[in-house]
């Protein structure tokens, strides 16, 4: 099995868990006791390895908890940050989960034990807190200890049915990609709440790229409103093959992403060394100053979320603020962020910040801000993305780009919103690795890009005060179609002849009808019969060949498979073969207008269609088209879901004269629709072609010049 296929495998059955256990709990609220028992399951083994060391003589889960000394406790909390006894390992708690009345407290007390074994040690602050939203005591679990127990169980169990594999094979990766899937799946079906707390992986990577372009080496690595982590683990991803000397920094508000993110940087060998997140508000109480200047910064910071502002007279002080001589306003702290990184970048660093594209043209503190970005040659690019790339949001957002070691004074607009940079899918718009390195080819050269991409001196900006919005400086493409009015012209009066003489054919197939046959005649010399769709004689009533089949266990072929409305699908195998006429036995619909359709050649039909066909006499197109004209309403059951039964369907009445008439009703009636629905395809390519006429003339009367004022 390829890793692609493992991944998908593995997370499939992640989200098959937390689907089915979960119940009637919310999914975003239930997701802490998914990800936590992955993450309790993670750092056992992670931490069983260690203690293993590859001396397959140890098996650390075995052993007993007394022959743990001090010794070799603290030697393990100084190396990975934590201690884990082996009687609190996953695996074995795992065993007896299904049997054990104190599920919930035993595992209380192992989180707890957990987190105080780092108490005094340097990782204290990196492990303190970590299952505090892993509540095995929460209420959304159930109501009683038993309930509680019962659905902790299940999710323990299965999690330990999960196959990532050996930790020699990568199983970090899985582990930690796993978990990245989990949050995305959560946030993607949470909506607005899932979307502020992660930023698809795809375009992490873009905004990864960004700020370590070009970068051999950086000092550290910053995301100032970190949610759960993901940027800071694209860039580590992104960055694994160089240095990064002092590791991944991050400030989040929110306590329960803040937790992921610590979590996550642990599942992706990310030890407590290497990583520095921090709980707090990054505008009003930053908790990194003294670790700054970072080299790469990367942030998604929630838009326009609001703030205290100019309610602190201090903050104009405040050494992030201070140099732009005015503060984002109270209700769009869009800027703050971005002031807040730019005093954290470093001199050679580059910082990529996704911003809300409100900011960039709107006046007041938000243009005094743009100027002094602009004034001090700050911003090296402004790059609009396409919408709907985010979770919970359609907005097509920006990403900023600050540098402080910029060579010129211009600065880049790219416009990456069109569908050469993005990939449809069901719920959101995707950037592929394709369309990444296509904005990094362009960011990186600074070439010109007709309709794309091009730099401006900042002069110029300055002279449409200070707007940065792309769509100011980059000229879209004209997408209209180019029309060749004489050709057009052509093409209606030629389409115009058509329909003259398609009407013409109609009404002289019309016209023939009367002088047919004498319907009079006919009934009165006993050569129409009378009778009913069950009378065998004449009508075949196939339904025992039909097979219903569902979805998931078709196979794909080109035979139609038919169900109460025309076409469901196309499989492999046949269950009828001929001339058949397919009665809607539930489900058509329209009650005045009931589904009958008429198949030829092999077919499959559900269980949803009757199966009939005319014999001895009774032509099967001649029935087809009698049974549309047919009130099937008297014969129906079951209210809005009408149901034509078998008992039913054999008391239709029918009527029809000699074969040799029937036939040459058929021709007509064939004659007819098929001149019918040619008339209609070149009425409607007539309207079409009217349009673009109406169009280029409109266009063309009104592109008089404006500039000249009339005498």
């Amino acid at each position: 099995m390829t890793s692609i296929a493992q991944r998908q495998e593995l997370q499939n059955k992640i989200w098959k868990i937390a689907n089915d256990v979960r119940g009637s709990v919310d999914g975003w609220d239930f997701k802490q006791f998914v990800l936590g028992t992955l993450f309790y399951r993670f750092i056992s083994e992670n931490f069983t390895n260690y203690i293993e060391g590859g001396d397959e003589s140890v098996n650390y889960p075995s052993l007993s908890d007394d022959v743990i000394t001090p010794e070799i406790k603290d030697d393990a909390v100084k190396t990975k940050g934590y201690f884990i006894y082996p009687s609190q390992l996953f695996v074995n708690v795992a065993k007896t989960a299904n049997t054990n009345s104190n599920l919930n407290t035993d595992l209380k007390a192992i989180f707890d034990s957990i987190e105080s074994s780092a108490n005094g040690y340097p990782s204290e602050q990196d492990i303190k807190g970590l299952f505090a939203d892993f509540d095995t005591t929460s209420s959304r679990l159930g109501n009683t200890v038993e309930n509680k127990n019962s659905r902790l169980a299940a999710v323990i169990k299965g999690v330990e049915e999960l196959n990532f594999g050996k930790f020699e094979d990568n199983q970090i990766d899985l582990f930690g990609d796993a978990y990245e899937f989990l949050i995305s799946k959560y946030a993607a079906n949470a909506g607005k709440s899932g979307g502020e707390y992660f930023t698809p992986t795809h375009v992490s990577k873009l905004i990864a790229q960004l700020a370590l372009h070009n970068q051999t080496t950086v000092n550290k690595i910053y995301d100032p409103a970190a949610g759960s982590g993901s940027l800071l683990l694209q860039a580590k991803k992104h960055f694994d093959k160089h240095i990064i000397e002092e590791g991944f920094f991050g400030q989040e508000v929110n306590h329960t992403t803040y937790n992921l993110a610590r979590m996550n940087m642990f599942l992706h060998n990310i030890n407590y060394d290497k990583f520095h997140i921090v709980l707090g508000d990054t505008l009003r109480d930053p908790h990194l100053g003294d670790e700054k200047p970072f080299d790469a910064i990367v942030s998604n910071p929630p838009y326009s979320v609001k703030w205290i502002g100019d309610d602190d007279p201090t903050l104009i002080n405040d050494d992030r603020f201070a140099p732009a001589g005015v503060l984002a306003p109270k209700s769009k702290a869009d800027f703050a962020f971005v002031l807040h990184a730019l005093s954290y970048l470093s001199s050679k660093g580059r910082a990529a910040i996704v911003c809300f594209p409100g900011i960039f043209y709107r006046a007041g503190a938000e243009q005094k801000i743009r100027k002094y970005l602009v004034d001090n040659n700050y911003v090296e690019s402004v790059i609009s993305l396409a919408p709907n790339l985010f979770y919970g949001t359609t907005i097509a957002v920006n990403i900023l780009v600050l540098s402080k070691h910029k060579t010129d004074t211009k600065t880049q607009f790219i416009d990456v919103s069109g569908e050469d940079f993005f990939k449809k899918e069901t719920n959101n718009n995707v950037m592929t690795d394709k369309h990444i390195k296509k904005v990094i080819e362009m960011f990186d050269s600074k070439e010109e890009v007709a309709h794309v991409a091009t730099s401006m001196d900042n002069s110029k900006i300055a002279e449409k005060d200070y707007n940065l919005s792309v769509s100011v400086y980059v000229d879209p493409k004209d997408n209209r179609e180019k029309v060749d009015i004489n050709r057009l012209s052509e093409d209606i009066s030629n389409i115009v002849e058509n329909i003259n003489q398609l009407r013409a054919e109609i009404d002289n197939t019309v016209n023939k009808i009367p002088d047919l046959f004498n319907f009079e005649e006919l009934s009165d010399s006993g050569r129409v019969v009378q009778t009913v769709l069950g009378d065998e004689n004449y009508v075949e009533i196939a339904n025992s060949g039909r097979k219903p089949v569902k979805a998931s266990l078709r196979v794909a072929g080109k035979t139609p498979y038919y169900g109460a409305n025309n076409i469901q699908d196309y499989v492999d195998g046949f269950t009828h073969e001929g001339e058949y006429i397919l009665i809607a036995e539930d489900g058509s619909k329209s009650l005045e207008n009931y589904s009958i359709q008429y198949a030829v050649g092999k077919f499959w039909a559900n269980n949803h269609v009757h199966v009939i066909r005319g014999k001895n006499g009774l032509d099967s197109k001649f029935l087809f088209y009698y049974l549309q004209v047919v009130n099937f309403i008297p014969f129906l059951s079951g209210g809005g879901r009408a149901k034509l039964t078998k008992g039913k369907l054999i008391e239709i009445p029918i009527t029809f004269p000699p074969i040799e008439i029937q036939k040459q009703i058929v021709n007509i009636l064939d004659s007819y629709t098929e001149l019918s629905a040619k008339l209609s395809a070149k009425l409607s390519a007539e309207l079409s072609a009217r349009e673009k006429q109406y169009e280029y003339y409109r266009n063309a009367l009104l592109a008089f010049p404006k500039n000249k004022l009339v005498e």
